[in-house]
């Protein structure tokens, strides 16, 4: 643990690369993983279908206005009213279409505004993902029958961008034949579950240690030497948090 603690050192003031939001989000525990529902279509649907509506109502509308003023005003000697029907009416037809563009309009605009709401929740839970290691626990049937159950180390890396993700590492794991009882596998689960995510809150805490004090160090750097200060603020951090949780009790219950 105090090798992977030190190790946090090197991703103070790094982001999370933005792979954890598509292929590397499967390298997160599955507690921990964001997955955004599609995008509904459904009113843009709506939208579209109440513009064709609307546009075979004018268009059947506009003709018949059109037909019955202009019948008036030609056959009948309609007066100034039958004129006006008929003007609307030939109006209505010619400019039917325009329900159509303006439902689409609307509907692009609503689809827009979701995409960028979605865009932000996802870059603001991409913000809050901090680099420190986590453990989890996973069980798997072989074709055997037998069961194996895998403690899962989720490691943060640098990439080249100096941004940071995560890769999958096998930290341990026990396999159990067919005829081992539910019970003893279940509390074998259980025991592992319990120390991984006792580890992995003493690592989160040790991460909030360093990483609180190198902002608060970093906040008055202006020039390499006060940075190479919030750093050496951070480490010392670090060290102090790892000695005092060296007098705590194992990991047991």
């Amino acid at each position: 643990m105090v090798q992977s603690s030190q190790g946090m050192l090197a991703f103070l003031g790094v982001a999370a690369d933005r792979r954890l939001l598509d292929d590397d989000l499967a390298n997160l525990p599955d507690a921990e993983q964001r997955r955004e529902p599609a995008i509904s279509t459904h009113k843009h649907d709506r939208l579209v279908a109440a513009g064709s509506l609307l546009t075979g109502v004018t268009l059947i509308g506009g003709a018949a206005m059109g037909l019955y003023g202009g019948w008036q005003v030609l056959l009948n000697g309609g007066g100034a009213i039958d004129a006006v029907l008929a003007v609307i009416g030939i109006l209505l037809v010619g400019t039917h279409w325009g329900w159509v563009h303006v439902a689409e309009y609307v509907g692009l605009t609503i689809d827009e505004h979701q995409q960028r709401a979605t865009d932000e929740r996802r870059r603001d839970w991409l913000a809050r993902i901090q680099p420190y290691p986590r453990f989890s626990v996973s069980t798997s049937v072989l074709d055997d029958a037998s069961t194996r159950v895998q403690r899962v180390l989720h490691q943060p890396v640098l990439t080249a961008q100096h941004t940071f993700t995560f890769v999958r590492e096998t930290d341990g794991e026990m396999t159990y034949d067919a005829h081992t009882s539910a019970e003893v596998i279940a509390a074998t689960v259980e025991t592992m579950r319990h120390q991984a995510r006792l580890e992995t809150d003493r690592l989160h805490e040790l991460w909030d240690a360093a990483s609180t004090a190198y902002d608060a160090a970093l906040l008055s750097a202006h020039d390499d030497q006060q940075q190479l200060a919030a750093e050496r603020a951070a480490a010392t951090a670090l060290s102090e948090h790892i000695n005092a949780s060296l007098l705590d009790p194992p990991l047991v219950e």
